[in-house]
């Protein structure tokens, strides 16, 4: 879904990448491009990278899966322990989905209830989008879905939580993008949750091994029951997990949560080897640096050029927006992406992401094609009536 062409601009951007190479990518058709979709947040380390590919190659030979249990499995969990706040098990899967999905089975066995409140996207599977075909109405029961985009959000989720509390197994905290969480509000809503015997389960299948090394947890300063993690787990390889306190872990034994893939060796050799990489380098500095560059350097273009847009959310992170009203973000964002596309700079038209292999030159040139976007969407037109539109999407 998040990689057909229609979600960038149809026509104008390229639909096949032939190979990558650090920050860069290639198309089919020989065009290089700096690369901030990064795999949807996968390739944390960039593509190619040299401890990635040496993890691959050396162990290569041992196989991919075997029929039994194999000492990595117990490595990889151990460097995960050593570094995510409150996680003494793990259980490893391929997808984020597939982590939210056995946390849920999880919670709903320890508590004994059956609701869960989502925040943010969990995931594909019944319990997140319940609302799409294919999927029974009756789902939409177990599931509330509460947004967090503005602080006004803030009060109805900690209301609900408080009103249902004994119905909901968990609470799902995936943190949103155009705006940092306050870490008092994130304390308030995790005590709130022990206080009414309601899990809380942190969705960092974005946030693992970006916002710091112990990840969203670590930035502010919380301990989950569970955490979920993906996409940087294993820099680009399929891998997912569920981490929490061993007294919650251990109950997953007896349910019926199996998968064949969960233990294949390559993968698995991939996640020691990144999380080698970010606790012995400056990795968090480093993405967290280029970030605040980059969206210094973009807000400060798009305001002398008098354009909508901005730059925000989290450094690591960078979320280009337009306008809060949905339709009216669309409208620029896809020639936004287009042009940018033609000054050699992939971009999604929302949430995008900074690699360890971006340099200050990357972000340089970004700024450069930024400005050259602008001024070429300013000279079609297409900000003439923007500000009074834009202005009440915001207030909106």
């Amino acid at each position: 879904m998040m990689k057909k062409p229609e979600q960038f601009a149809l026509g104008r951007f390229p639909v096949y990448l032939q190979s990558g190479d650090g920050a860069e990518v290639t198309d089919v058709d020989g065009n290089r491009y700096i690369d901030y979709i990064c795999g949807l947040g996968a390739n944390a380390l960039g593509h190619n990278h040299p401890a990635v590919i040496k993890a691959i190659t050396d162990n290569l030979a041992s196989g991919i899966i075997h029929s039994l249990p194999t000492p990595v499995e117990i490595t990889a969990a151990r460097a995960l322990t050593e570094i995510i706040p409150g996680a003494e098990q793990v259980r490893f899967f391929k997808t984020g989905a597939d982590a939210n999905s056995a946390a849920v089975r999880l919670a709903r066995f320890i508590t004994g209830k059956e609701k869960i409140v989502t925040v943010g996207y969990n995931g594909w599977h019944d319990h997140y989008m319940f609302d799409t075909p294919g999927v029974p109405e009756i789902i939409q029961r177990y599931t509330s879905r509460m947004p967090l985009f503005t602080p006004q959000d803030e009060q109805p989720l900690l209301d609900l939580i408080a009103d249902e509390n004994e119905q909901l197994a968990a609470v799902l905290l995936s943190v949103p993008y155009n705006r940092p969480l306050q870490t008092n509000f994130v304390h308030k809503l995790r005590n709130l949750c022990k206080d009414k015997g309601v899990l809380f389960i942190f969705d960092e299948v974005v946030t693992g091994f970006r916002l710091a090394l112990g990840g969203a947890q670590e930035f502010f300063d919380v301990q989950a029951d569970m955490v979920t993690l993906s996409k940087g787990l294993a820099a680009g390889m399929p891998l997912s997990a569920v981490v929490g306190r061993r007294e919650l872990m251990e109950q997953m034994e007896k349910l019926q949560v199996s998968t064949t893939f969960g233990g294949e060796m390559l993968s698995l050799e991939v996640c020691r080897a990144a999380i080698n990489e970010y606790r012995n380098s400056n990795y968090i500095e480093h993405i967290a640096k280029l970030g605040r560059q980059l969206k210094d350097g973009v807000n400060a273009i798009a305001a002398e050029l008098g354009t909508p847009l901005t730059v925000v959310g989290y450094d690591a992170i960078p979320m280009f927006l337009f306008s809060r009203n949905p339709q009216e973000h669309v409208k620029f964002a896809e020639p936004f992406v287009a042009e940018m596309a033609a000054r050699g700079v992939l971009l999604r038209r929302d949430v995008n992401f900074i690699s360890s292999a971006h340099t200050i030159t990357h972000i340089e040139h970004t700024i450069a094609a930024v400005k050259g976007a602008l001024v070429a969407m300013q000279r079609a037109g297409l900000f003439a009536t923007e500000k009074h539109e834009v202005a009440s999407g915001a207030e909106a």
